[in-house]
C-alpha cells in the first residue's frame, strides 16, 4: 500500500494499492465507473458515476484505476469530516465528455465541497499512481479539449517519439487543483508511472490487464 505522507485534519486511513496488495480492500464502497464528472454520496448501493464522498465514519470509498489518475480528498464541513474518491481518466479531468466544454471531475467535486461549507485551502488530497507524461501519448483533439481549462500550462504538453503530443495528466490535475485553492504544502501525491512500474503496478497501456490499482479513503 502507498500512503501519502502527509499530516490529516482528522484520523483517517487511505492510500492507493498495489500488485503486492489484495486485489479488493474489505468493505469497500465503489461505483460502476463510466469516465464521466458524476459524484455520489457513498451507498450501500452499486452506483454509476466516477466520483464517491462521505461524511460517515468507518464506511471505506474507492475508485479502481489502472493508467487513470486516482484523487484522494479529506477536509472538514462545520468540523465534521469529509472525505471523497475521484476517478480521473482524461475525459473526467477535461469535463465535457472528453471536450472540455463543461467543468472537470476535480472542479465538480472542488465546487462540490464549497457549496456544503468547505474550505478547499484546508483540504488533504493526494493523486495516486498513473500514467505518466512519459507513456501517455494522445491526439492533438485531447490536448485542444485540455487548453480549454483555465488551469492550463504549456508544460503539460511534451512531444513524443513517434511525433504525437504527451500530455501529463497527473499534472494538469494537479495545476487545476492549485488553482480551485488546495494548499500545496496538503499535497501527499504519489508520483509513480504505471507504464514504467510493471511489478509494482498494472496499466492497460501496458497490456497487463490481471487487476487495477484501487485509491481508497476511510474516516475512523
Amino acid at each position: 500500500m502507498l500512503t501519502p505522507a502527509i499530516p490529516t485534519p482528522f484520523p483517517l486511513a487511505w492510500g492507493f494499492s498495489t500488485k503486492q496488495d489484495d486485489p479488493w480492500p474489505p468493505s469497500l464502497r465503489r461505483l460502476h465507473q463510466i469516465h464521466g464528472t458524476v459524484i455520489q454520496e457513498a451507498s450501500e448501493e452499486l452506483q454509476e458515476g466516477d466520483g464517491l464522498w462521505t461524511m460517515k465514519p468507518r464506511y471505506r470509498i474507492g475508485v479502481r484505476t489502472a493508467d487513470c489518475v486516482p484523487i484522494l480528498l479529506a477536509g472538514q464541513i462545520e468540523a465534521l469530516p469529509w472525505v471523497a474518491a475521484l476517478h480521473a481518466g482524461w475525459r473526467s479531468a477535461v469535463g465535457g465528455n472528453g471536450t472540455g466544454d463543461a467543468p472537470g471531475i476535480l472542479r465538480v467535486c472542488v465546487e462540490q465541497f464549497r457549496d456544503q461549507g468547505g474550505d478547499p485551502s484546508n483540504l488533504a488530497w493526494a493523486l495516486g499512481p498513473s500514467i505518466q507524461k512519459c507513456h501517455f501519448e494522445v491526439g492533438e483533439e485531447v490536448i485542444q479539449a485540455a487548453e480549454k481549462d483555465p488551469a492550463w500550462e504549456a508544460g503539460l504538453r511534451c512531444a513524443g517519439q513517434r511525433g504525437r503530443p504527451h500530455l501529463d495528466l497527473q499534472g494538469f490535475l494537479r495545476s487545476q487543483a492549485l488553482a480551485l485553492g488546495l494548499a500545496a504544502a496538503k499535497d501527499g501525491s504519489v508520483n509513480l508511472c504505471t507504464v514504467c512500474e510493471p511489478d509494482l503496478l498494472w496499466s492497460l497501456r501496458r497490456d497487463d490487464w490481471g487487476d487495477h490499482q484501487w485509491g481508497w479513503i476511510e474516516i475512523l
